[in-house]
């Protein structure tokens, strides 16, 4: 849907938002697309090489990357407002937000950002949370702030598909808000527009506001990584994303593994002369396993023998020893402290060693808890100047 609806945008965007300040133009290149359709689709399912048809299955590296650096990001985070009594009431709105909070980070960790978005309902001031993959940045500052973004919201009832364009735009002190609704029978395309009094939820919002602010009223909470996929883009990229090749080779290795433990399974070779008859022209051992018995029938029967054991010697420790050095490519790819996902009784104990591995994680860490912290002084921001 997501790559469906840029489509539609990119060449809609002028018709729709024509009189709205700012570029009339989605920055979000095709590298980045697909950039991001991938780390969505690691995240979810392990990755486009995990299929039925590959028989492949994931170890979920990308999602226990992801993961870990939201638990470490967010593991001792506190959040103070002073100045009572605002401060007690933004405090009282932000704790569902901060509550789930971890979730969130990983997400954001996962597909390289995402933004933090409050709004009014009736006396209250919530917070939406749109991933890196469900919004559209339309211009950034010079210093690579996030200024401008289309947000789309989509509700189904019965056979009609609604769909709600929120368009973000800041410049000269000033905020522009504007909302549009759209009716389809199909995911195809947004249909026609509609009236936002059409759809209950969307009665109450105006189709277009301007507020005077000293900063976007919204917060783009961006993974501070380096954009190999765009060196171009403003965007973040996910913590993921340099490993994104050793992870497929991880999962690869990991196949080779279950296959070794397939293959190698106790069995026994049985002539048939051992097996009774069915009636159906097949043969049985009673009261065995048919996993354990095969039965077979190879030379002359004054030759061959009744039972053969196949127990074949299992090389797996050389399968996990070479798993285990490609998990610690992946944490040193990463970012991640060595253990961190490898086998920690495998790991080089001398102190300079333990130091290099454990300053590597803790720098990553500090990086993106700085990017949070920036976010959520933007959002706190958003939501008192929604306040006042």
């Amino acid at each position: 849907m997501f790559q469906k609806l840029l489509r539609w945008l990119r060449a809609q965007i002028s018709t729709l938002f024509g009189d709205a300040p700012g570029a009339n133009d989605i920055i979000l290149s095709g590298q980045m697309e697909n950039a991001l359709a991938l780390w969505a689709q690691m995240y979810e399912t392990g990755g486009p090489w995990c299929t039925a048809k590959n028989d492949l299955h994931s170890l979920h590296i990308a999602a226990s990357v992801a993961r870990e650096f939201a638990r470490l990001v967010t593991m001792e985070l506190e959040v103070s407002l002073s100045g009572s009594p605002r401060a007690d009431y933004l405090a009282e709105q932000l704790a569902p937000f901060l509550d789930k909070l971890p979730n969130y980070t990983e997400i954001a960790c996962a597909l390289g950002g995402a933004v933090f978005k409050p709004y009014v309902s009736g006396d209250r001031l919530l917070v939406d949370v749109v991933q890196g993959d469900c919004f559209f940045p339309t211009t950034f500052d010079t210093t690579g702030r996030l200024t401008g973004a289309i947000f789309s919201e989509q509700l189904k009832r019965k056979n009609t598909i609604y769909t709600r364009l929120e368009r973000h735009e800041y410049a000269a002190g000033v905020q522009t808000i504007q909302n549009k609704a759209f009716a389809s029978s199909s995911t195809a395309s947004l249909g026609q527009e509609i009236p936002l009094t059409n759809v209950p939820e969307w009665a109450d919002i105006a189709p277009e506001v301007r507020i005077e602010v000293e900063q976007p009223l919204f917060a783009y909470f961006r993974i501070p990584l380096a954009n190999r996929n765009d060196r171009h883009s403003p965007l973040g990229a996910s913590v993921y994303a340099p490993a994104v090749d050793t992870i497929h080779d991880a999962d690869e290795q990991f196949g080779r593994l279950l296959w070794e433990y397939e293959g190698g399974q106790l069995a026994i070779d049985v002539d048939a002369a051992a097996l009774r008859p069915t009636g159906d022209g097949g043969f049985q051992m009673d009261q065995r396993s048919g996993r354990l018995y095969r039965g077979c029938m190879t030379g002359n029967v004054a030759d061959r023998t009744l039972f053969n054991v196949f127990a074949p010697a299992l090389r797996d420790e050389a399968y996990l020893r070479g798993l285990d050095g490609i998990l610690k490519r992946i944490e040193f790819q990463c970012g991640l402290a060595y253990g961190t996902l490898s086998d920690p009784q495998n790991v080089d104990k001398t102190a300079t060693e333990i130091m290099a591995s454990k300053q590597r994680s803790y720098s990553t860490v500090k990086s993106i808890q700085h990017a949070l912290q920036v976010a959520l002084d933007d959002l706190l921001y958003a939501m008192n100047a929604y306040a006042d």
